[in-house]
């Protein structure tokens, strides 16, 4: 069976369908973090109509929350018709597997309101799972890593790296940070503002 992997958490997002002989196929496309429109054509023209997907990986961030969304929404619709599974991974995963000779990564997203999400990587495995940090404290922070790296442009992070789909097809199916609940979510770490 093939298994199809999504990734639209930042302003270039890409699909990639490993077919059963194992051969990969990918492709990438901007959409400013407004893949609604670029996903379901490059779904297309990635061939997913005839393929028997097994399996479904969705980036989950951190990143573009209403990216994340569509992606996920996409998957479940693609899931019911193909009677595939849906699993999630965090988008940061495949910068780490991008650098895995780097002795400490921090991989950057911007999480608005002031705010800066973080994932720390030792040498390809995650030392520390997403978190939020201020603005105001990532200057001082950048010493303590070997390497940071960021999707979009931030401030003081001129290294640009972005997630690609292709990257989740390299995991193997017993990977301890799938994350598989039900409904999947963007990792997103605190309450949405709500309007009075």
């Amino acid at each position: 069976m093939a298994i199809l992997a999504i990734e639209t958490s930042s302003g270039i997002g890409s699909v990639a369908l490993r077919e059963e002989d194992g051969s990969i196929t990918s492709r990438s496309f901007e959409g400013g973090q407004r893949h609604s429109t670029m996903l379901f054509p490059e779904l297309e023209a990635l061939g997913i109509q005839q393929a028997r997907i097994d399996r479904i990986i969705i980036g989950i961030g951190p990143g573009s929350f209403s990216g994340i969304r569509v992606a996920i929404a996409a998957a479940q619709g693609i899931a019911l018709a193909k009677s595939a599974s849906v699993v999630g991974i965090c988008s940061a995963w495949s910068v780490a597997m991008q650098k895995p000779q780097v002795t400490r990564l921090g991989v950057f997203a911007d999480a608005r309101r002031g705010e800066r999400y973080l994932t720390i990587f030792a040498q390809g495995k995650m030392e520390r799972e997403t978190f939020l940090v201020p603005n105001d404290s990532v200057e001082e922070m950048l010493s303590k890593f070997t390497e940071v790296v960021c999707a979009d442009p931030l401030p003081f992070i001129p290294a640009i790296c972005f997630p690609r789909a292709a990257d989740y097809l390299l995991l193997k199916e017993d990977f301890s940070d799938w994350v598989t609940s039900d409904p999947l979510e963007p990792i997103y770490l605190r309450d949405p503002v709500v309007g009075s």
